[in-house]
C-alpha cells in the first residue's frame, strides 16, 4: 500500500510540477482558474494508484487501505508541490507572490507570504482534494460489481 502510494504520489507530483511549468511557459500563471486542473491531476494519480493497488491485490480491496493507499498518493504528491513551490519563490518567483497579492487571493487583510502561499497549497489545494478525492474513489472501488441495487 505505501509502496504504490509513493510511487502514485512522485507521479501526482511529478505532473503538477510539469503543468505549473507549462502554465509558466505559456505566461498563464496569473490565471487563477487554471489552477482548477490541479485538482485533476490529484483525482488522476488517486485514481490510479487505488486501482493500482486493487489490481496487485487481485481485486479485493480493503475500504480503509483503499482510502489510505489514496491519501498517502495525495499527500506526497502534495508535499513535493508544495516543497518544489518554496524553492522556486525562494529562487526568483517573488513575482507570483505579488501577483497572488494584487489579486487578494487571499483576502484583503492577509498578506500572501511564501509561507501562507505553500501552507495553502500543501492543505486547502492538495491534502484537503487529495483526501476527498480518495473517499469519493473508494466509493466506487469498495463495490464488486458495479451494478444499481434492487436492478435484475
Amino acid at each position: 500500500m505505501e509502496k504504490i502510494g509513493l510511487k502514485y504520489g512522485l507521479l501526482t507530483a511529478a505532473a503538477l510540477i510539469i503543468y505549473f511549468f507549462l502554465m509558466k511557459l505559456l505566461g498563464l500563471v496569473h490565471v487563477i482558474e487554471l489552477r482548477f486542473l490541479n485538482g485533476l491531476i490529484m483525482a488522476v494519480g488517486v485514481v490510479l494508484a487505488i486501482r493500482a493497488y486493487r489490481l496487485v491485490m487481485d481485486g479485493q480491496i480493503s475500504y480503509f487501505k483503499g482510502l489510505g493507499t489514496g491519501i498517502i498518493t495525495a499527500v506526497v504528491g502534495t508535499v513535493i508541490f508544495a516543497a518544489f513551490m518554496v524553492v522556486y519563490v525562494k529562487t526568483g518567483g517573488e513575482s507570483l507572490i505579488e501577483m497572488l497579492s494584487a489579486e487578494r487571493y487571499f483576502g484583503e487583510r492577509v498578506e500572501a507570504t511564501p509561507g501562507v502561499v505553500i501552507f495553502s497549497v500543501l492543505f486547502l489545494e492538495g491534502i484537503i482534494s487529495g483526501v476527498m478525492i480518495s473517499f469519493i474513489a473508494m466509493q466506487w472501488f469498495k463495490q464488486r460489481q458495479h451494478k444499481v441495487p434492487g436492478a435484475p
